[in-house]
Formats: C-alpha cells, sequence, structure tokens
C-alpha cells in the first residue's frame, strides 16, 4: 500500500470559482425549468482550450484509462466511423489534452465502423490495454474487433493473434470481466443480432496468454445482449452481472458469477426497455440500487431544433405508413437554407427529386437557399404516396411551408431494413415557428425513469416516491457518482430524443435516496447540437471533485447523418467546494491486476459508503475507475474495507481524507 497525496484547491479559490461561474449559469432559464428545481452550480463547461473542443461529427461513448501510468486519466475517442479516425488524447495535467494518436498507434488501426471501446490491463503487467468493438457491415458483413496491447511506447492490434477478432460479431459494448476467478481478466462482447442467421460469440476466457470463444459462461434470451455492467446485488459482496437484452418479452437478465456457468437470477426488473443503467448504494445501506434511464421511440417524423431558427427532420416511411402523407409545417418570415440528405438507403434520391413549388422544379442540389434564384416556390408539386421517391417543399401561404416525402411502395417493401429514411435540416434567418408533423403527430420521447432501491438483495421499485420523475426526460445515458462530496451518490441523465439534443439532467440525493431536480443540471444543462452519446465521470485534475464528460454525437439508428454530423465533446469541471474527499486505486495480486470485482466501504462520521470496482463500463462509455468517495465536513475515515475477487478481505484504519490512496491486494 502506497499513498499518492494531490494538492487540494483551497476552499477560497473554490469559492471564487463558484462565485465566477454562478452568474452565467442562472442567466438564461432554459425551457423545460421549473420553480421548484434546487438552484446549485456544480459545473463549468471548460471545454474551450483543453483541446478537446476542435472535434465536430459523430461520436461512440468515450473511455477514460492512465495508459501512461502518471496518475492521471487520459482520454480515448472511438469517433465512431468518422473518416480521421479514433483519438487518443493524454492529460497534460493543467486541465489540457495533447493528441498523441498518431505517436501511439497506426493510421490503419483507428478506423472501421467503431464502437464501445473499454481500458483493462488483461495481461496484468501494470500498463492498461484497449479493447475497441466494430460493427459487422451493417449487420451482414465482416469487421475484426480490435485488442490494442500497451506496450509503453506504442499500441499494437494483438486481437487476431490472441484470439478475440470476432469479424463477424456486430459488436457494440465490451467488458473486461474475470469469469472464471484465475485472476486473468476475460472479455466480454456485447452486441446486436445480425442481419442473416449467424450467431458470433460473446464471451472469450483468458487461457495460457490467449482466449478462446466459450458459449457455456452465460446463456443469454436473444441474440443481442447489448452491454453487461458488474455490480453486487444480492449483499454477500460477490460480484453480479446485469446485461441489457433485446428479445422476446426481455430486456434484462441478471447473473450470479460466483461460479460458472453463470446462475440467472430471479429478475424483479421489469420488461419495459431502458437505455443505461447505473448500480449504485443510493441510501447507504450497504445494498447497490439500480436506476434505469428510459426513452420512448420517435414516430415517422420526429424533430431536432438545435436552436429557435434551425430544426433537422427526420421522416421515416415503412410500410405502415408508405401510403400515407409523410411530412411536416412550420411558419418563418426569414429566407431559408435547405439540406437533405438520403439517411437510408444513400441512394434513395438524386436531386431530381427533390421539387420546388407548385411547377416541382429541381434546385439541382442538396443544399439550397429558399426564396431565390428564378425558381417559384409558392405551392407544393402533385405528389402521390408509394409511387415514387421524392421531396416536395413549397411556400403554401405567405411564410408558411410545406415539406412532404414519398417513397416508393416496391422499394420499401424489398429493403432490409423495411424502410426508406430522409432527412431534412431547414435553417431560417428568422424563428421558425408552429412547427408540426404532417399525419399523425410527432411522438412524446420523454419516459419514466425505474429507480430499483435494495432491500436485501430484493429489488423495490420506488421511482416516484424518490423523486426522479418530476421532470420526465427521454433519458439516452446515466452515471452516478457523488457530486458535491456530502456523502451521498447523485445521478446525472444525459437527454435527447432520437435526433435532437434536450436539457440535460441532474439528480441531487438529499442524503436518504431522494432526489432533487437542480436548474440547468448546475450548469451541464449542455446545448441543443448534436444528439445525446453518453456521459462519463472522471476526475481528470485530481482535485477530488467528480468532474463530466459529455458527448453529443449519438450515431446509430436514425440519428446517423444530419443530426450526429453536429456532435461534439463537452467537458465540465466540477467547481467544488469546501467538503472532503478520498478517491482509491486498487491493484489485485490473486485478484486481477484492475481489482475489477472488488466491492470496497468507506466508513466514516457514522456512515458507510459503498462502491463496486466495475471497470467504470456502462452503456457507450467507460468511466474512469478509480473510486471516488466524498466526505462532507470529516478529515479522518474510520475504516477501509476491501473484499477482493478472490476472497481476500483487507483493511485499513484511520485514513486520512483529501488522497488518492493506492491499495495494493495482500497475499
Amino acid at each position: 500500500m502506497y499513498l499518492r497525496n494531490i494538492p487540494n484547491i483551497e476552499a477560497a479559490s473554490r469559492a471564487a470559482a463558484l462565485r465566477a461561474v454562478a452568474g452565467a449559469a442562472f442567466a438564461v432559464l432554459l425551457v423545460g425549468c421549473s420553480s421548484h428545481e434546487k438552484e446549485l452550480t456544480l459545473f463549468q463547461d471548460v471545454t474551450a482550450g483543453s483541446g478537446l473542443d476542435k472535434y465536430v461529427g459523430m461520436t461512440y461513448g468515450a473511455a477514460w484509462g492512465d495508459f501512461d501510468g502518471d496518475g492521471r486519466p487520459d482520454l480515448y475517442l472511438t469517433n465512431h466511423w468518422k473518416s480521421d479516425g479514433a483519438k487518443l488524447f493524454r492529460n497534460l495535467g493543467n486541465g489540457r489534452f495533447e493528441d498523441v494518436t498518431d505517436k501511439y498507434f497506426a493510421p490503419q488501426d483507428l478506423t472501421g465502423d467503431k464502437h464501445g471501446a473499454v481500458w483493462g490491463d488483461f495481461d496484468n503487467d501494470g500498463r492498461p490495454d484497449l479493447v475497441q468493438m466494430t460493427g459487422g457491415v451493417r449487420g451482414v458483413g465482416a469487421e475484426p474487433k480490435r485488442l490494442f496491447l500497451n506496450r509503453g511506447t506504442k499500441f499494437e492490434d494483438v486481437a487476431e493473434a490472441l484470439g478475440v477478432a470476432n469479424p463477424f460479431g456486430r459488436a457494440r459494448m465490451p467488458l473486461w470481466y474475470d469469469f472464471n476467478r484465475d485472476g486473468l481478466l476475460d472479455l466480454f462482447e456485447g452486441a446486436e443480432s445480425r442481419l442473416d442467421s449467424l450467431e458470433p460469440p460473446y464471451v472469450f476466457l483468458q487461457r495460457d496468454g490467449k482466449f478462446a470463444a466459450s458459449a457455456d459462461v452465460m446463456k443469454f434470451a436473444s441474440r443481442s445482449p447489448k452491454f453487461c455492467i458488474v455490480t453486487a446485488l444480492k449483499n454477500d459482496f460477490q460480484a453480479d452481472l446485469v446485461c441489457r437484452v433485446a428479445g422476446e418479452h426481455v430486456t434484462s437478465q441478471v447473473f450470479d458469477m460466483a461460479s460458472l456457468p453463470a446462475r440467472e437470477l430471479q429478475n424483479d426488473l421489469p420488461r419495459t426497455a431502458f437505455e443505461d443503467i447505473a448500480a449504485a448504494d443510493l441510501d447507504n445501506d450497504g445494498n447497490i440500487d439500480l436506476f434505469m434511464t428510459r426513452k420512448y421511440p420517435a414516430r415517422a417524423v420526429a424533430f431536432g431544433r438545435t436552436s429557435n431558427d434551425e430544426v433537422i427532420a427526420d421522416l421515416l416511411i415503412d410500410r405502415t405508413n408508405v401510403d400515407k402523407a409523410v411530412g411536416f409545417t412550420f411558419s418563418t418570415s426569414g429566407q431559408l437554407t435547405y439540406q437533405v440528405d438520403s439517411a437510408w438507403p444513400s441512394d434513395a434520391l438524386s436531386t431530381d427529386r427533390v421539387h420546388l413549388g407548385k411547377q416541382g422544379a429541381s434546385p439541382g442540389s442538396f443544399k439550397f437557399t429558399l426564396p431565390g434564384g428564378p425558381i417559384n416556390v409558392t405551392g407544393l408539386a402533385p405528389n402521390e404516396p408509394g409511387k415514387q421517391a421524392g421531396v416536395y417543399i413549397g411556400m403554401t401561404s405567405p411564410g408558411h411551408w410545406e415539406v412532404r416525402v414519398t417513397a416508393p411502395r416496391e422499394a420499401v417493401a424489398s429493403a432490409k431494413s423495411g424502410s426508406q429514411e430522409i432527412q431534412i435540416k431547414v435553417t431560417s434567418s428568422h424563428p421558425i415557428t408552429d412547427l408540426e408533423a404532417i399525419g399523425e403527430p410527432a411522438a412524446v420521447e420523454e419516459a419514466p425513469a425505474r429507480l430499483f432501491m435494495n432491500r436485501g438483495g430484493k429489488l423495490i421499485e420506488e421511482s416516484d416516491k424518490r423523486g426522479v420523475n418530476t421532470r420526465l426526460v427521454a433519458g439516452v445515458n446515466v452515471v452516478a457518482g457523488d457530486f458535491d462530496n456530502d456523502m451521498h451518490e447523485d445521478l446525472f441523465v444525459l437527454v435527447s430524443n432520437e435526433i435532437g439534443k434536450q436539457q440535460n439532467l441532474l439528480l441531487l440525493n438529499r442524503g436518504d435516496g431522494h432526489f432533487d431536480v437542480v436548474r440547468g443540471a448546475g450548469g451541464a444543462g449542455g446545448d441543443l447540437r448534436g444528439v445525446g452519446d453518453s456521459v462519463t465521470t472522471v476526475d481528470y485534475d485530481g482535485d477530488g471533485f467528480l468532474d463530466l464528460l459529455i458527448a453529443t454525437g449519438g450515431s446509430m439508428g436514425r440519428s446517423e447523418g444530419l443530426p450526429a454530423d453536429n456532435g461534439r465533446y463537452h467537458l465540465y469541471h466540477n467547481v467544488g467546494n469546501g467538503n472532503h474527499w478520498i478517491e482509491i486505486d486498487l491493484e489485485g495480486t490473486k485478484s486481477n491486476r484492475d481489482g475489477i470485482g472488488a466491492m470496497v466501504q468507506v466508513a466514516a462520521g457514522g456512515v458507510t459508503q459503498t462502491r463496486v470496482q466495475d471497470g467504470g463500463v456502462h452503456h457507450r462509455g467507460q468511466n474512469f475507475q478509480r473510486l471516488h468517495f466524498g466526505l462532507a465536513k470529516l478529515t479522518k475515515i474510520d475504516k477501509i474495507s476491501v473484499h477482493w475477487p478472490s476472497g481476500t478481505v483487507q483493511e485499513l484504519n484511520n485514513v486520512a481524507s483529501n488522497q488518492v490512496l493506492h491499495i495494493k491486494e495482500t497475499r
């Protein structure tokens, strides 16, 4: 065991920082705020100047890990299938990140249809390695997954050599976990089902320095086990896995990992779908609770509003509406710029299929300005649903516009996806108002979250009584953390409609597992550009307060194309307060070196906090796996208990606060 002290930000400095951002945070009341929301500023957007502010485009989560062993969390960003590839950013320790991708990776290793990525020291050499999931070429092709071995000076792709390339896997989110408890991390590759009959493996056990696929570790109820998280629900200090699966009458499975094959536990969770899970002891009773963030699917016409003068519309035509009117109307007095994109299939439209005004003239381009040029845009050209692919745009009365989209019945019926998707971005020099879908109304995507409190191993839903649905949102990603260091874990929800970002949600724990909504998400409400993708937690500057990284280029399903192309990364610094803290790094010896599956309890001032070393993994993202505990006004910890996966129990007494503590498993 050894201690690594990190300087604190003095209370006076914190107070000054808090005052500096408070005015900006509350100068404007964002849409959706309630007078009953708690007034508190916790976060400041520090993206500008951080080195993470240059990227615009698709994202697919983020992975935090200290790849160079200097004690500071570094950042890997997959950027989905953006042509300039994934990026590795080294933390310079001064609030700035340096792009060191070219120094450590070969260019060919960073391209492709990249999905989730996770750090993990699978060879127990003290250097975190990186696994990168890829797709399966729209569910019918092959693309190798990547396992980057950390050589110290380079990352080497050893996936094929070590047996985890799994080219037919339509992989989404990986997880490192020691399934057979031999002290070596094994690999789970979460995936969606292919569109053919192939069922690639999901679990790879490590033996003799290589991996072998195993179909016996966990029996999934569907061909789409998208992701799993590590937690502990039975109150026996043994890890469990909660997995999101997509199948008939099933959305989740819970596995007892005490022995193999894993035993599926009685599942008290609902069959309703969810987007992400946060596992945390929200009432400090020693039992891990579960919070599920959810959203309802969009209907045929979905809108994203990046500002009051811009809208992105996604129009989906399938077998249910191919013979019906599909489109939208709006009002504006300004000059308009239209951008039309054939999202799926990519060749569904040509420019001559875009028709303007009653005469149906083509603008000759997929991006054009109206009114402008010689084309008369008054009226709408005749259009027949189900006959042919087309976009019809016209001004039906002064200041009032109508847009309709059609698709041929035969093409929709023969498409593998059974649909055609067109996206249209409209930007005006004046505000856009009276936005409405033609036909059925746009769907409400906000859905109640589900909070399950753990009562001695039984999960009891207490969502409404604990205030988590005071503000109903379309939640796509969630993290738990003690953001104000008051010894109680809070919840942060990334909020987004299918193709349009919304204001984020911060739920502050009152101290008993009940929650208050914080106005403007405490300064991390975010802007409305892009589509919500992932949120991850990290204390990137070592001041003892959890910060946030938010990715807004969500790019799967209907969000691909114009909505996701406007995505960005946002770094939010926690401005802190006078409360104390401790952060813990685990190093396994008999257990896997990362200590994944360990349970840590910190007892101080009559309160015992419990954390599970889960590797930081949740849907689409990896939090920095250093365990964080707020200590309120306490400067001394009575006892720290570590229950290692090997069965070893280790205790430390009278530990000082405000430090990063490294705990090495005793042999």
